[in-house]
């Protein structure tokens, strides 16, 4: 854009009118995100089957590309064949991709189902005649509480039957949200499908993906694209296998913990546990809640410990197993990490909350490039440690070979009169 004949002017304007949209589009984003939401959720249901697509695509990619690699290395090093590597490695990709599938839904549906019984009967047999027996007994003695308890049952009953009169939308509401299933199962299996397709013409998707950004933007331009979607597939491969590493231990320490202190639903809890760990920072307490309630229905005297026990392991997993698989992958703190779960959990809900740290972290490293970019062209130091000292004239240019000298000086000192 080029509307004065003086350079500064014209880069000026464009800076101004590049402000000017961020701005509006941060006010929006703001004041009107429930629209831009209910916008997005209509276009993620759109695109769903190719979103689900490059999803498992993504997930299989690194099971393709090893596949590949040792092909080349080992069976096809004198004679390459490229398109039959590449149809063994994405027939790989998808075998491996349905068998860990199959092995997770044959690991906890018949575990489901064999603890329904016992669930049930822990209702009917203990749980519920130990609570008749403690309210009966709390109830004699504390006439008021008797009162103000059959204040209750009245107003539920009431409840109950204004819940029977609307009875009809519920039904409604649960044969929606049947049909939403069989669409999600729906869109997963064309999603399979469609990644199929991705992984075998990944070379040409990518050639044309280069091409669109190579023609559409300046060279440093396409290159900082490049290198930012590198940083990105790096950052949440690494988050997401690692996270799944550390669910599968965290899971098998708690079967064997379980088996040891011969608590129930050993295997069910245990799967719960291992899934719900996926979640960074509040997946333990997600997974702690329903668990705690199978332990409370089939043996209450053990709740208390197995919640020792879950305390226990989530320290471990956060300050020895997590840092060891993850520490390295990601490099933010548990602050920013805290805050980029919240943020994006409420922006995206579960999906939010797993995918928000690796994206975060990614947002996390470019930021911090450009401040030291920034910082080594002004000749001051980027480590943190130099803004943290204390008594130190921040802003002093030094050479990075010359010791820092702390001036030491004469403060007043507090008046405590005051």
């Amino acid at each position: 854009m080029k509307l004065f004949s003086n350079r500064k002017y014209n880069v000026i304007l464009r800076y101004s009118i590049i402000a000017i949209i961020i701005t509006l589009l941060l006010v929006t984003a703001l004041f009107k995100w429930d629209t831009i939401k209910n916008i997005f959720s209509v276009i993620v249901k759109i695109f769903e089957p190719i979103i689900w697509g490059a999803v498992i695509a993504f997930i299989m990619n690194p099971i393709m590309m090893s596949t590949e690699k040792f092909l080349k290395r080992f069976i096809f090093r004198k004679k390459p064949r490229p398109k039959l590597t590449r149809a063994i490695g994405v027939t790989v990709a998808a075998l491996v991709f349905i068998a860990v599938i199959l092995a997770i839904i044959l690991s906890v549906i018949p575990e489901i189902m064999s603890s329904i019984p016992g669930i049930y009967s822990g209702i009917t047999n203990d749980l519920i005649p130990n609570v008749k027996t403690w309210a009966k007994t709390i109830l004699n003695d504390n006439p008021s509480v008797q009162e103000a308890v059959m204040n209750g049952l009245s107003d539920l009953g009431l409840s109950l039957q204004r819940l029977l009169s609307t009875l009809g939308p519920q039904l409604t509401g649960l044969l929606n949200s049947l049909l939403d299933f069989a669409n999600s199962v729906k869109n997963f299996i064309f999603g399979f499908i469609v990644a199929i397709y991705f992984l075998a013409s990944k070379k040409t998707l990518q050639a044309q993906a280069k091409k669109l950004i190579v023609a559409c933007f300046r060279e440093d331009t396409y290159r900082w694209i490049f290198n930012f979607t590198t940083d990105t597939n790096s950052a949440l491969l690494n988050f997401i296998y690692g996270k799944v590493i550390d669910s599968i231990i965290i899971g098998v320490i708690c079967c064997i913990g379980m088996l040891i202190f011969n608590m129930p639903y050993v295997m069910l809890i245990s799967i719960i546990i291992g899934i719900t760990n996926i979640i960074p920072i509040f997946g333990p307490f997600i997974g702690a809640i329903p668990s705690a309630l199978l332990v409370l229905i089939a043996e209450p005297r053990k709740v208390i410990w197995f919640l020792l026990f879950i305390l226990a392991l989530q320290q471990l997993d956060g300050n020895i197993i997590g840092p060891k698989i993850l520490g390295s992958r990601i490099g933010l703190s548990s602050f920013w990490m805290l805050f980029s779960i919240i943020v994006f959990g409420s922006m995206f809900g579960i999906v939010g909350m797993i995918v928000g740290v690796p994206l975060f972290a990614v947002a996390y490293d470019l930021l911090t490039g450009y401040v030291n970019s920034k910082l080594e062209r002004k000749n001051m130091p980027t480590d943190d440690d130099y803004y943290d000292i204390p008594c130190v004239e921040i802003g002093l240019v030094r050479d990075d070979n010359e010791p820092i000298e702390i001036e030491q000086r004469d403060y007043p000192a507090e008046d405590k009169t005051q």
